[in-house]
């Protein structure tokens, strides 16, 4: 099980390791894994089923665990258990490829243990950050900490496009499990261990949410925002590589996204940090809505790099914005489980939206990217209704 932290808590460098290795999978799976699935012969409709009933696997998770470890005290222990899951699964389906169920059941399986992760992981960091805030010691800066998942996201596609090409395109799904394997291999080592709860000790009493009506607007604010990526997380790869471009540039293509994620969130005490949360949440759907419209209108490579771009408001800004409302808005007693609402709505939201994307781009092709505008304008709409709630307190 994960290892004990010290007395005055984990480092910076330690959680900023552990956020590292937690996403580094997402840098494998965003760019080759749908090259994966059309390489073994599944068609644009099979691909949309999976990429649909994964969000719904997450979801479910984000349900289940999350407040688990509220009550148990287990996040560390339960991210291990996670990561575990999440290896065995994928590595299974590479082994019982191109058979469809199979593998779809190995891919659900491993979105299930791969869900909670980041609200897991959102939680350990979230607890250092409040335990130095009581201690009066140096605050911890979410954002940088944060940034550091982004890195090791941003140099797996810059060099993963290289890399995957070493091999057979049917292997690609051993270099997503390799890559798995090593996070749950560095949250072993990295991620701070609980504190356990004694026996006869009482269960911790999770606080009522006082401002739910709130809650509930920022948590489907920001999942709908998250889910108008669906089009690009889907079929964008397999646009890219339709217009011409190499591995090594589809791999360029997703990087500089990251790239200014990256900068985002290490700048993102100068945007005002937790003090300008709604902000943050609205310019994640404005900018959702501008970098659909641009991706709908051109095959120009330079202007789909600067939609790319984009990334660092369409999905950073409305990370933090849905992260730092939501720690605004709830105890310390549901932090992991507050975690989970988000990624579990996100799940859910992308779910839907991820299997409608298969028809919509089957019809329209670029053209689908219209719709995911209307997804971030309704995002928008309950940003907005979130920010202007007089019962909302900050």
């Amino acid at each position: 099980m994960p290892r004990a932290a010290p007395k005055s808590g984990a480092s910076a460098p330690r959680l900023a390791a552990l956020n590292l290795l937690v996403f580094a999978p997402i840098g494998v799976q965003l760019p080759f894994l749908s090259l994966w699935y059309a390489s073994i012969g599944f068609a644009a409709e099979s691909i949309a089923l999976i990429q649909g009933a994964t969000p719904i696997a997450r979801f479910l998770a984000n349900l289940l665990i999350p407040p688990l470890a509220d009550r148990r005290g287990a996040a560390a222990r339960l991210l291990f258990l996670c990561g575990a899951g999440m290896t065995i699964a994928t590595l299974c389906a590479g082994f019982v490829q191109p058979v469809y169920a199979l593998v779809f059941l190995c891919i659900v399986a491993s979105a299930f243990g791969q869900g909670p992760m980041i609200a897991l992981t959102d939680a350990i960091v979230l607890r250092e950050a409040r335990r130095r805030v009581v201690a009066g010691e140096r605050l911890l800066d979410y954002g940088v900490v944060r940034g550091a998942g982004s890195v090791s996201v941003l140099a797996l596609m810059v060099f993963g496009g290289w890399f995957v090409g070493l091999f057979p395109p049917e292997a690609m799904i051993f270099v997503v499990s390799g890559v798995m394997a090593i996070t749950t291999a560095g949250v072993f080592l990295l991620a701070p261990a609980d504190q356990r709860i004694k026996a006869g000790d009482a269960a911790p009493i999770l606080e009522k949410v006082a401002r739910p009506r709130v809650v509930a607007l920022v948590v489907l604010a920001g999942a709908l925002i998250q889910s108008s990526h669906a089009v690009v997380y889907t079929f964008g790869s397999i646009a890219f590589r339709a217009q011409g471009h190499s591995d090594f540039m589809i791999g360029l293509l997703w990087a500089v996204g990251v790239a200014t994620e990256i900068a985002f969130f290490l700048a993102s005490n100068r945007f005002g940090g937790a003090r300008r949360a709604y902000a943050m949440l609205i310019a994640g759907a404005v900018f959702a809505m501008l970098r659909w419209l641009l991706m709908a209108s051109t095959t120009n490579t330079t202007l789909i790099f600067l939609g790319q771009a984009l990334h660092a408001f369409t999905f950073a800004a409305t990370h933090l914005g849905s992260i730092f409302a939501l720690t605004q808005l709830v105890g310390e007693s549901r932090r992991a489980q507050a975690q989970g609402w988000i990624s579990g709505a996100s799940a859910l939201t992308m779910a839907l939206v991820s299997v409608i994307s298969g028809p919509l781009w089957q019809a329209y092709g670029l053209g689908a990217y219209w719709f995911m505008c209307g997804v971030a304008a309704l995002g928008l709409s309950l940003a907005l209704f979130a920010m202007l709630d007089p019962r909302r307190s900050d």
